[in-house]
């Protein structure tokens, strides 16, 4: 079979070569691209779960501190309660 030429003087062989090593260019690109990815994949996915303790850690510290908020609460109503009933008898009837 006879070498065919285009209009340029290139034949058929050689723009099939030419198209060959732009897919296998392509192709490489990709697959660096896609190791990239990968690898930011499995570096994000450590992140979130580094995330995910410290939110657990501060989730507990809340639940802590909200525990402890109810106890001063309840200190400070009994400690309104024994004062309200000091200035009460203090401001009893006077002669």
């Amino acid at each position: 079979m006879a070498e065919e030429q285009n209009g340029q003087g290139k034949s058929r062989m050689d723009r099939l070569e030419r198209l060959m090593e732009l897919l296998i260019d392509d192709h490489l690109k990709f697959s660096d691209e896609h190791k990239r990815l990968l690898t930011a994949q499995v570096l994000l996915t450590e992140a979130q779960k580094r995330t995910d303790q410290k939110i657990e850690k501060v989730a507990g510290k809340i639940e802590e501190l909200a525990g402890k908020i109810e106890e001063v609460t309840g200190n400070l109503n009994a400690l309104i309660s024994v004062v309200d009933d000091l200035v009460r008898r203090d401001a009893g009837p006077r002669p």
